[in-house]
């Protein structure tokens, strides 16, 4: 499988991400998964579920596959809510541009929770949600997808 993966000859990269929603009680609680510091992971962060596009896919698509395998939850695409640009080092003598389109998802149902890549899946209340996510500024800055939520109150 052909991704948008930046390389030597190409330094874009493009990736979809979902915010997983979901109301309780008044709450809206969005899906956020971390992951532990390890030997191939030199942070302590949390982050919404994301991924490299496949060629042929649809925004919509990379968002279902990505949030299912990262998450174990198959999703319904609600709508675009906006994306985020980034840099990040493709070597030791060039950056990659990476762009993420971020989407509006409900959960449907959990199919898994054999969940491999991070070491929890929480339900987080949004502003709290937003405040964990403001705490990992290494790349895109996803606390922001979650203001724009709540300013355009679009749940």
């Amino acid at each position: 499988m052909k991704e948008y993966r930046a390389t030597k000859e190409n330094r874009y990269h493009i990736s979809c991400g979902g915010i997983i929603y979901r109301k309780t009680n008044q709450e809206i609680e969005i899906l956020l998964l971390h992951r532990f510091k390890s030997d191939l992971w030199q942070y302590d962060s949390w982050h919404l579920p994301k991924g490299t596009k496949i060629v042929g896919e649809t925004d919509e698509q990379t968002v279902e596959r990505e949030c299912l395998e990262e998450t174990g939850y198959q999703v319904k695409v609600i709508r675009k809510i906006g994306s985020l640009k980034s840099t990040y080092k493709l070597d030791e003598n060039s950056d990659a541009k990476k762009i993420t389109h971020y989407y509006l998802c409900q959960p449907v149902t959990q199919i898994s929770k054999n969940v491999k890549e991070y070491d929890e899946i929480k339900w987080v209340e949004i502003n709290q949600a937003s405040k964990l996510l403001s705490e990992f500024k290494l790349w895109e800055k996803e606390e922001e997808i979650l203001i724009k939520i709540l300013k355009e109150t679009l749940i």
